[in-house]
């Protein structure tokens, strides 16, 4: 059974409430508000054609213009004299005899007036409707040339014009003649209604499973990509919303895969860095309890190794939990100026022993009072990662460059080896973590993990950096300085 949750269920139900209300409107429009709708078209239609024949009044054409008018609007007119004679009159069957000027010299036409009817006395109105007395008063009454009313019935719309001779236009549009046309439209609504329900719950349900199986086959692939699957088949063809998510899937399945795989070098590369200085820890602990406890020299240079190892495997784990903080940003981060010059030279310093011991030299040209806005602790972090990139990669000569200077209002911090450079195809991996370790060549790098760390340190500051691989490998960053 189909959830009721589920895309093409909801689908569907929303053309079939689209249908109903369309319906809906559709039948309160025809029925409830036609009424309506006719008696202010009926007034609007009344008035403006009152208007058009009350400019003709002194015309030649002047009852020509009411014929033609009375028949096209089904409107009821009487032209008469100030003492209410009937001039001329018209309705929508005045073409039944003719216009008005094959008629007029003819007997027995009941819409034009005869010298008996011009003189009848006055008030004598039997021959006009009802609302003709009440359009005399309200002409009085404004002062005006020109009224409009509903009758007390409600049954027609009356518009008078005072003409340009003193005569009188009669203008009458009923309002309650569509009674007859909504009982059809009923009827007919009704048919149409059933069929058009029964059409559209069909082609609501037909469009919802349309719809519904390239999104019930892109969920089997997330599902195919959850159970590791991270090549599935992907439906594209549909929509273009629909390959656009197709297409976002197979790249975050590319992506979960990448990071599958990381986290398994991950496990392997933590794995041996772990084992070494564990093993070694071991070894020298049983040695120094079975073989040198007694001897106080041999005793003392195995301790150092032991310690030194314990050294070794207490930076990896803090460098790991760094990386993790950084990645989940929840790396504390105190921004302030910083005397980027002699943080610089701190770090230098740093290595100086390491230096000496090793036959290292470090070459530095730092420009004095440099100062930026940044994390002191993790800007000297990132130039400590630098610098030790550098030792681990140089040449046999064991020379390093450092620079710090001013360039366009940035401060850029370069570090130079001498090494064999890094290929074309390793170059976009060398910010990635543990890359370095798995190609490294000292025995004193204790991660891989230098450059990422530096990678996402920079990044939170906004700095632009990189690495110049042209003759030497020269990494470097830029900061704005303040």
């Amino acid at each position: 059974m189909k959830k009721r949750k589920s895309f093409g269920v909801k689908l569907w139900l929303w053309f079939v409430l689209f249908s109903a209300v369309i319906f809906l409107v559709l039948w309160l429009l025809q029925t409830v508000f036609l009424q309506g709708f006719y008696n202010d078209m009926a007034i609007r239609g009344a008035e403006k054609e009152a208007e058009k024949m009350a400019e003709h009044s002194l015309n030649a054409d002047f009852y020509d213009v009411i014929d033609e008018t009375a028949t096209e609007n089904s409107l009821l007119v009487f032209v008469t004299d100030a003492e209410g004679n009937i001039l001329y009159s018209a309705d929508e069957y005045k073409n039944l005899y003719g216009s008005s000027s094959q008629t007029k010299q003819q007997n027995g036409n009941p819409y034009l007036s005869s010298d008996k009817v011009l003189n009848w006395e006055k008030g004598a109105l039997r021959n006009l409707p009802y609302s003709y007395e009440p359009l005399i008063a309200k002409l009085k009454e404004t002062g005006s040339n020109s009224v409009g009313f509903v009758t007390e019935d409600n049954t027609a719309y009356v518009a008078g014009n005072v003409l340009g001779n003193g005569n009188i236009l009669y203008v009458s549009m009923p309002l309650g003649t569509v009674g007859g046309t909504v009982r059809i439209l009923r009827l007919q609504l009704v048919w149409v209604s059933v069929l058009s329900l029964i059409l559209g719950f069909v082609l609501a349900w037909v469009i919802s499973r349309r719809f519904e199986k390239p999104i019930e086959k892109i969920a089997d692939s997330a599902r195919e990509i959850a159970g590791g699957n991270f090549h599935p088949e992907l439906p594209k063809g549909f929509c273009t919303e629909l390959d656009e998510l197709s297409d976002t899937l197979g790249e975050t399945a590319l992506s979960l895969e990448k990071a599958q795989n990381a986290q398994r070098e991950f496990l392997a590369n933590v794995s041996h860095d772990l084992r070494t200085p564990l093993t070694m820890i071991k070894g020298y602990a049983e040695m120094v309890k079975e073989i040198s406890w007694s001897d106080a020299k041999k005793r003392e240079k195995d301790l150092d190794v032991i310690i030194r190892e314990a050294d070794r495997l207490t930076a990896l784990v803090n460098e790991i939990l760094d990386f993790s903080a950084m990645q989940s940003d929840s790396a504390p981060q105190e921004y302030g100026i910083i005397d980027l010059s002699r943080a610089v030279r701190d770090v230098v310093g740093q290595f100086a022993p390491f230096c000496e011991q090793n036959g290292f030299v470090i070459e530095a040209d730092i420009m004095d009072g440099i100062t930026v806005s940044a994390d002191k602790v993790q800007i000297k972090r990132v130039v400590y990662n630098f610098i030790d990139n550098a030792v681990n990669h140089t040449d046999e000569s064991k020379k390093i460059n450092v620079s710090l200077t001013a360039v366009d209002g940035s401060a850029r911090f370069e570090v130079t080896d001498y090494g064999k450079g890094i290929t074309d195809e390793e170059l976009p991996h060398i910010w990635d973590r543990y890359y370095t370790a798995r190609n490294r060549k000292n025995k004193t790098v204790v991660s891989g993990l230098g450059l990422s760390i530096a990678k996402e340190i920079l990044t939170a500051h906004g700095a632009k950096f990189g690495v110049d691989n042209r003759n030497k490998c020269a990494f470097w960053f830029e900061l704005q300085i303040c």
